[in-house]
C-alpha cells in the first residue's frame, strides 16, 4: 500500500504542485522554527547548542508525531486514512516546483533578460547574492541547486517514508527545513544550528549517494549527457564542497553535462569545458526528472528487497 500511496503522491505533485502557503506544513514548520529560535536565551555556546537540540526534538515530536497518530487511527477508517496519506506524503517532497523554478530561469535567459534571471535565481533557488552574477554564473547556480535538491526535495523524504512511514518523511522535512533556516556558520547561528546541521548531514548521507548514482544512470539514458564524465567528476570532485553530501550530486551532474560548476571562494567542480548556457539548464532539467523517476523505482526495489531478504534470514 505504501508504494501505491507514493505513486499517487507523485501524481498529485505533478498535477497540482504546492498547496497555498497558509496550508503548507513546511511553512508551519518554518513558523515554529522561527518562533522557537527567537525564544533562545543566548547566554553561552552550550545553551545555544542545547536549544538547537530541543528545537529538533520538539519539532519532530510535534509534526512527525502528529502524523504518526493520524496514521494509527482505528481500522474502520483505514481507507480514509490511506486517502489522506497521499497529500500528507506529497507535502514532504517537491518535484514540480523544483523543475518549474529551473524552467523559469532558463526561459528568462533565453529571452536575454539577465536581470530577471538573477531575481528568479535568488527567489527560488539560492541564498547567495545574485545581483552581479554573469549568465554563466547564473547557469551554474541553477544546475548546482537542481542537482543538490534532488536529494533534499525528493530522495531523502521518500527514502525515510518507505522505511518509517509518513512520520519518517515529516521528521526529515522538519530537520531539513531547520537546516535551511538556522544551520549557518556565523556568529548568530553557529551553535544553535550545529545539531541541526549534524542531523541533516547524517540523514542525507545515504540518499545523496543514491541520488548521485541515479544521476549517472539518467546521464547514460540521455543522448546529450555523459555517464563516463559524470562518474569521473564524481570520483575526483565529490569532496570539494563544504557539505559532505552536496558534492556528490553536483559533481555527478557537472560531469554528466560536461561543464564546470563554481562558487567563488568555496569550490570548483571541473566536469568539463562546455559553455554554460540555457541549453545546459534544459538538459539538467531532463536529467533531474529522469533521475527522480529512476530513484523512486530504485528506492522501492531496494527497501522492499531488503525487507524480503531480512524476512528470509529471520
Amino acid at each position: 500500500m505504501s508504494e501505491l500511496i507514493l505513486i499517487f503522491a507523485v501524481f498529485l505533485d505533478f498535477l497540482l504542485g504546492e498547496p497555498p502557503s497558509k496550508f503548507h506544513p513546511t511553512v508551519w514548520m518554518g513558523t515554529y522554527i522561527h518562533w522557537f529560535y527567537k525564544k533562545c536565551p543566548h547566554k553561552s555556546q552550550i545553551v545555544e547548542f542545547l536549544w538547537g537540540f530541543l528545537l529538533i526534538l520538539t519539532g519532530v515530536l510535534l509534526f512527525a508525531g502528529s502524523v504518526h497518530l493520524i496514521s494509527k487511527i482505528s481500522v474502520p477508517f483505514s481507507l480514509l486514512i490511506t486517502l489522506f496519506s497521499i497529500p500528507l506524503l506529497k507535502v514532504s517532497f517537491s518535484i514540480r516546483s523544483l523543475l518549474k523554478s529551473g524552467k523559469i530561469i532558463k526561459e528568462e535567459l533565453e529571452k536575454g533578460n539577465l536581470v530577471e534571471a538573477r531575481k528568479q535565481t535568488s527567489f527560488h533557488l539560492v541564498s547567495r547574492n545574485t545581483d552581479e552574477l554573469s549568465e554563466k554564473e547564473i547557469c551554474s547556480c541553477v544546475i548546482e541547486s537542481l542537482s543538490e535538491n534532488i536529494t533534499d526535495s525528493f530522495t531523502s523524504p521518500v527514502f525515510y517514508y518507505l522505511i518509517f512511514g509518513l512520520s519518517g518523511s515529516w521528521a526529515y522535512r522538519f530537520i531539513n527545513t531547520s537546516d535551511s533556516m538556522i544551520a549557518y556558520r556565523n556568529e548568530e547561528f553557529e551553535w544553535i544550528g550545529k545539531f541541526t546541521a549534524w542531523c541533516d548531514s547524517f540523514l542525507n548521507y545515504l540518499p545523496a549517494r543514491i541520488s548521485a548514482l541515479m544521476i549517472l544512470l539518467a546521464a547514460f539514458l540521455h543522448p546529450r549527457a555523459s555517464l563516463r564524465r559524470g562518474f569521473y567528476c564524481l570520483l575526483k570532485d565529490r569532496k570539494k564542497t563544504a557539505s559532505p553530501n552536496a558534492g556528490w550530486t553536483m559533481s555527478a551532474m557537472a560531469g554528466a553535462l560536461d561543464v564546470t560548476l563554481m562558487k567563488k571562494g568555496e569550490y570548483r567542480l571541473h566536469g568539463g569545458s562546455s559553455l554554460l548556457n540555457s541549453t545546459k539548464i534544459d538538459i539538467c532539467l531532463k536529467i533531474t526528472l529522469l533521475s527522480l523517476i529512476i530513484t523512486m523505482i530504485a528506492l522501492v526495489a531496494l527497501i522492499r528487497g531488503s525487507v524480503w531478504a531480512l524476512n528470509m534470514v529471520v
